[in-house]
């Protein structure tokens, strides 16, 4: 059982510690110890009645929702105070001398006496909370519903499969032959399509083969989003073509980064991928970077938005590469493909249930694939596929944002047939900027240090692997192959996908994103905060973070929002990416983050680890990898 989950908030790691502090090794006072049993008596109910409730999510009333969210925040609060007095308390393993014995009995009489009144003031939020549970008649009105899932093994090499086997050819085809024409003007592709069509894969599959046979000097794929960031997109696109010089790009702007891709890409045969340009002007910003040479050069761009794909045309009178839904034999068989581990096989009783399944799917890849894995976890009867079906709006329309809204439903459903571990897996996703390659490892790694990660048997390592899986299997994220046949090191969610998790993360307070949209207030304690970008938007951010960050467990900057990494008493994980303002002197208090577990820091500019890093004895994780002068110090 892990520790920490969407439902049950840090409940499951709290009652472990409850249970450890009262051992003889912290020699509590006797009207501590009492207290800390009700606590645990009384939490170890309230943890199976939250458990019922995150199984029940959809026919929860009012009352339920509030209870349930006081008391998953109560457990944030209570196993942060437990820390800090297990901290401070220390485990009594060293035997110091006299003097030093004689200052630790007064410093731990001083500490048993306030967490004595600490615990009081959590007892009674904890008796509150009970004595709303039975006016509620909470347990009377909930019952506990069990699910399981099933991984299938070969999942991984189904969405290889996938992007060859369905309707792929013909467009692989077309683009290729518009690409590779004997023209020696720069020339600009344009896929435009609604989400969920299969416009990225189709331009990775193109790149993959064009890019494998060495017509190209340069080459680099980059995903532009809904927010752009053109510092970041630029030095994405200079790690990919020019390696030595993105080393010394860490502070440059924007200027200053294109003229230095325009000096290496002059000269030469390029092609570039720029996926996911959602506004005119963003292409605009982003073809500025391109110089308009003699050499074959290709790019490929890719949008849901037809004047965008119009405007990156390179002349006039021609006309972009029109994503088209699959057409019933092809949604067929990558439904069944993925269902039935064939294309052509479906029992008789299914057939017709399959059909309007499909109609409500409207050819969209991603549709198909995600409503066929929710399948494939659940009995293979005609009851059960009416059921989801039924419940599933009809795919024949759109949103502002091109999205089929059948699609919404099909990816809600997905998520709430999640069990308890993997929602708050998938929901941790949210941390990440539209369109991110994520790092499997690095991924794992973060889920283990927040607590998401329990295992009876083998290492945690590999159970987390097993999540990753699991969502893979359910379609929830999506492995990324290396550009030319390498294997599976990174990740990324569809942003239809993200936009959900977004969404439920806001309502669960389980993450708060700063990424560039508007926000009109901040949770009264934010538990994970990631920063992806600032302006105007977020100018009561700082005030709002320094109000609350106490609370912070999880904090990761995409970002130069400068931030003092002080007092953040409850911070788990770490992750500074592309910092290029940090300093020695911002990590200097480091040590006051004692809980911290995870610690990456991507800056040029740190020089040495502060003396306080000592002091982080939880620390499981250290990446420095790119701090260069650490390792040359």
């Amino acid at each position: 059982m892990a520790g920490v989950g969407v439902g049950t908030g840090a409940m499951n790691s709290l009652l472990g510690k409850l249970t450890a502090l009262l051992s003889d090794e912290y020699n509590l006072l006797k009207s501590v110890r009492k207290e800390i049993q009700f606590l645990e008596r009384e939490l170890s109910g309230m943890r199976v009645l939250l458990e019922r409730l995150a199984d029940m999510e959809e026919k929860l009333d009012g009352l339920a929702k509030g209870w349930r969210d006081r008391v998953r925040d109560l457990s944030y609060d209570i196993e942060d105070c437990i820390d800090r007095f297990m901290d401070r308390l220390g485990s009594g393993d060293a035997k110091p001398k006299f003097m030093k014995r004689t200052a630790r009995r007064l410093k731990t009489l001083w500490v048993r006496h306030d967490i004595a009144t600490q615990i009081k003031e959590l007892k009674a939020r904890v008796m509150e909370e009970s004595e709303r549970r039975d006016r509620y008649k909470l347990d009377e009105s909930y019952y506990n519903a069990t699910r399981t899932v099933e991984i299938d093994p070969r999942i991984i090499a189904i969405h290889e499969e996938v992007k060859g086997l369905v309707a792929m050819d013909g467009p692989m085809k077309h683009v290729t032959a518009l690409l590779m024409d004997e023209s020696k003007e720069l020339k600009v592709v344009p896929i435009v399509g609604s989400g969920g069509l299969g416009k990225t894969t189709l331009a990775m599959e193109v790149y993959r083969k064009i890019g494998s046979g060495g017509d190209f000097q340069c080459q680099a794929c980059v995903s532009v989003s809904r927010t752009l960031d053109l510092v970041k997109l630029l030095k994405d696109i200079l790690s990919q073509i020019d390696k030595h010089a993105y080393k010394e790009c860490q502070s440059w702007e924007k200027e200053q980064l294109i003229r230095e891709i325009k000096q290496i890409l002059t000269g030469k045969r390029y092609f570039i991928v720029i996926d996911d340009v959602w506004k005119e002007q963003d292409w605009k910003l982003v073809k500025a970077a391109f110089p308009e040479n003699n050499n074959g050069s290709r790019i490929i761009a890719t949008t849901r938005i037809t004047s965008v794909a119009n405007l990156c045309c390179s002349v006039s009178d021609e006309q972009p590469y029109q994503m088209a839904p699959l057409d019933d034999v092809d949604s067929r068989r990558l439904f069944f493909k993925r269902i039935f581990s064939s294309g052509d096989s479906c029992p008789c009783e299914l057939e017709e249930v399959s059909a309007r399944i499909l109609k409500k799917c409207g050819g969209l890849p991603l549709a198909i694939i995600t409503f066929a894995s929710l399948l494939a976890s659940k009995p293979h009867n005609k009851d059960e596929w009416e059921r989801l079906q039924d419940s599933i709006g009809t795919g024949s329309s759109f949103d502002n944002d091109g999205n089929l809204k059948g699609m919404k439903d099909i990816l809600l459903h997905s998520y709430m047939d999640l069990p308890h571990h993997l929602k708050a897996c998938l929901l941790y996703l949210c941390i990440y900027p539209e369109d991110s390659m994520i790092s499997i490892k690095q991924l794992k790694w973060k889920w283990i240090a927040e607590g998401f990660i329990a295992t009876q048997w083998g290492s945690l390592d590999q159970a987390a692997l097993n999540c990753f899986n699991e969502l893979v299997n359910r379609n929830m994220i999506q492995p990324v192959y290396g550009n030319f046949g390498s294997s599976v090191k990174y990740c990324r969610v569809h942003d239809m996908v993200l936009d959900l998790i977004i969404s439920f993360s806001d309502a669960e307070n389980f993450a708060t994103v700063l990424n560039g949209r508007r926000c009109n207030s901040f949770p009264n304690k934010i538990r994970r905060l990631s920063i992806q970008s600032s302006g105007k938007e977020h100018e009561g951010a700082v005030g709002a973070i320094t109000e609350t960050k106490i609370h912070i467990r999880s904090l990761t900057v995409f970002d130069k929002t400068k931030i003092h990494l002080v007092d953040f008493h409850a911070l788990r994980v770490l992750d500074i990416e592309g910092f290029y303002f940090l300093r020695n002197k911002h990590v200097k208090h480091i040590g006051s983050s004692r809980q911290l577990r995870y610690l990456r820091i991507d800056s040029l500019h740190i020089t040495e680890l502060p003396g306080e890093i000592g002091k982080l004895q939880h620390l499981e994780t250290l990446d420095l990898r790119y701090c260069l002068a650490v390792w040359h110090f």
